[in-house]
């Protein structure tokens, strides 16, 4: 009777023990993003998992595409399009935009500002990234949407993260850009 009763405690704690280390293990993934600009999730049983990043729906989101790529001497512009597929105006919406180097280090960040687009119109707009060629871009990422009044989203009530949900960023075939 002692021997079973000590059988059980044994069980007990190895099982608590399991627990505690699959716990553990869980809470040590790492999230991680590639040279190129993808996000993996690096998992603490030395396996790993490209995250796919929420996209919208286009047909109801704002779209943004890159319309076309121009090298500079030291700097690279991107002509931009921004389509309003919401069924009511933007009045303002500012993302930011990351640009990586070949070596995957982050250069520079700009913002650009696009206002008053009225529902099914597009803007156009360019961005310029100087003392880096297009050449030397590994990667551009829409990292920030800030300042976005749309329908009834504005500065007050706006949750964290909430305009650059809204965005849809359309890949290219010109230069390596994602969300």
């Amino acid at each position: 009777m002692v021997y079973s009763s000590m059988k059980q405690l044994i069980l007990i704690a190895l099982t608590l023990l399991l627990r505690l280390e699959a716990h553990a293990q869980a809470e040590t993934d790492i999230q991680a993003t590639t040279a190129e600009g993808k996000q993996v999730l690096l998992k603490s049983d030395h396996t790993w998992d490209f995250v796919q990043a929420e996209e919208g729906d286009p047909s109801k989101s704002v779209v943004l595409s890159v319309i076309s790529v121009y090298e500079m001497e030291r700097a690279c512009r991107l002509d931009l399009r921004l389509q309003n597929n919401f069924g009511f105006r933007i009045r303002s919406l500012v993302p930011r935009f990351a640009i990586y180097n070949k070596e995957g280090i982050l250069f520079d960040a700009v913002s650009k500002s696009f206002s008053s687009i009225k529902p099914t119109l597009a803007q156009y707009a360019h961005i310029q990234f100087t003392g880096i060629g297009c050449h030397e871009v590994s990667h551009i990422q829409v990292v920030d949407a800030s300042h976005c009044v749309m329908g009834e989203i504005d500065a007050f009530n706006e949750e964290d993260g909430q305009c650059l949900g809204h965005i849809y960023v359309e890949a290219s075939q010109l230069i390596n850009i994602s969300k």
